[in-house]
């Protein structure tokens, strides 16, 4: 149930971030993939995740308005690979250009009842917005981990 966050993983603008969430893949999964899922969950602890818009399909687009007490936050980008109940991957921009080009992959390994779920984000220019981001994933996955677990995830 911990996060691992290892430095080494972290060296080259790259992060992980990797939690055993005790709920079978299979909703893990939908949680991840459903707008009306992913609004109730998908932003750091401290942040509020106002809306979600997602055509989850290869090369449909996603946008997703976090709401923090620094100011809002839009993420956007487009799916690249989606493999039911196994990975998804997508690219990860601010809509203010903030932080672009990166990456993130999330893969689902099915732990019969219960789920290994790793998120690699990489591409990052610098060590400050990986940094930021490894704070952010870091703080989404464990709340995350915590709604699924205590299913506060509604369909």
């Amino acid at each position: 149930m911990s996060i691992r966050n290892d430095s080494a993983v972290l060296a080259g603008y790259r992060l992980q971030v990797s939690r055993v969430i005790n709920a079978p893949c299979r909703l893990v999964y939908r949680a991840w993939t459903e707008p009306k899922q992913m609004v109730q969950w998908f932003s750091p602890e401290d942040v509020k995740c106002h809306s979600v818009e997602a055509e989850v399909k290869v090369g449909g687009a996603y946008r997703i308005h976090m709401i923090a007490s620094k100011g809002d936050c839009i993420a956007v980008g487009n799916y690249r690979e989606i493999v039911p109940d196994k990975r998804l991957q997508f690219t990860w921009n601010r809509e203010d250009g903030g932080v672009t080009g990166t990456v993130v992959t999330v893969e689902f390994e099915d732990l019969g009842k219960s789920t290994r779920l790793t998120l690699t984000h990489e591409g990052f220019e610098n060590e400050e917005d990986r940094d930021d981001h490894n704070e952010g994933w870091s703080s989404a996955v464990e709340k995350f981990g915590g709604m699924m677990e205590q299913h506060k995830i509604k369909e």
